[in-house]
């Protein structure tokens, strides 16, 4: 199966592909988050023969889900459903943002940070389909 990471945010969303039989997330772009997003990701998993969505939520420290960019993360993944009829799974991004900006940094990771995190949630999400 194909899965595309979706690392959301305010301004834009970083993407990243992979699938349960190689087990590896790859980043693959950013992009803008502005009305268009909906159709633009709808092409790309036309394009990329994507079958299952996984979003990465803000979760805090303590499991807390009070947060207003939890809430907005939310609300996207609702109109992401409406908008896209395919299964989309939720798990919990902590630390994706700090540990793509260590990928940038140790490592000189070519793709943007947004991507890379969007690589990571993929990625810790097939992993734990093993």
């Amino acid at each position: 199966m194909r899965y595309l990471g979706i690392d959301y945010g305010l301004r834009k969303i970083g993407l990243a592909l992979g699938d349960d039989g190689s087990k590896i997330a790859s980043p693959i772009e950013t992009v803008k988050n502005d009305e268009h997003i909906f159709s633009s990701l709808q092409k790309l998993v036309e394009q990329e023969g994507v079958e299952s969505i996984v979003v990465g939520v803000p979760v805090q420290e303590k499991a807390s889900y009070s947060t207003k960019q939890f809430d907005l993360t939310n609300a996207f993944i609702d109109e992401l459903e409406k908008q896209i009829n395919l299964p989309t799974y939720r798990i919990d991004e902590r630390y994706t943002s700090s540990e793509s900006k260590r990928l940038k940094k140790e490592f000189g990771a070519p793709a943007p940070e947004d991507s890379l995190a969007a690589m990571l949630i993929l990625q810790s999400y097939l992993d734990e389909l093993a």
